[in-house]
């Protein structure tokens, strides 16, 4: 069977989000509250624990000839994301040690006749990512107000790899390498909005 958690699967998932009005300049008039009062600091943080992913052989079917088979795990294997020889991220300690030893049974052997073999029992990376907020507001007569804002997303550029573009295929160039991410690199946008 092909029992195992979904595609889509973050066992842990924290989220978090602020909104802070800095003390600064409350107190004073004029000018100097035009210029130092009425700033705000917001922001939104994420965290999901890895998604899942298999390993395939797509010239093995083991149950049918329209569903490829995974491959079953039968002994330790290292994951360790890090750029590979081919210049790119790759989730694999040494995927060369799959990709021989599938052939032997060892780390990895093919599913039997009628067996599904395991989906999903590697975990990747997961959504990491914080974005942050700078603004001014000030109000101009009864009913209309002026507000600025400085805004960035992903403050940290942190990168995350998608395991849903992972060449999962132990037989082909390149297995075990990411093609995409989760996250976007960061960017920032500044507005000026005014209000009636």
């Amino acid at each position: 069977d092909n029992y195992a958690v979904s595609d889509f699967n973050t066992t842990h998932i924290i989220n978090g989000d602020w909104v802070y009005d800095l003390p600064i300049g409350r107190d004073y008039k004029g000018v100097r509250r035009a210029l130092l009062g009425g700033w705000q600091l917001t922001g939104l943080w994420r965290w999901t624990s890895g998604l899942p992913f298999g390993i395939l052989n797509n010239q093995n079917w083991a149950t049918n000839w329209t569903q490829v088979g995974w491959l079953v795990q039968t002994a330790p294997i290292s994951l360790n994301k890090h750029i590979g020889s081919s210049g790119v991220p790759q989730a694999f300690a040494d995927p060369s040690l799959l990709q021989n030893g599938y052939l032997t049974g060892t780390p990895v052997r093919n599913g039997y006749p009628g067996e599904a073999g395991q989906r999903n029992q590697f975990r990747g990376d997961g959504y990491f990512g914080i974005d942050g907020g700078l603004s001014k507001s000030w109000v101009i007569h009864e009913g209309q107000s002026l507000r600025f804002a400085w805004e960035v997303f992903n403050v940290t550029n942190s990168a995350r790899f998608d395991v849903h573009s992972i060449n999962n295929d132990v037989t082909s160039g390149g297995f075990g390498d990411y093609s995409s991410t989760l996250t976007s690199p960061r960017v920032q946008q500044f507005s000026l909005r005014y209000s009636f």
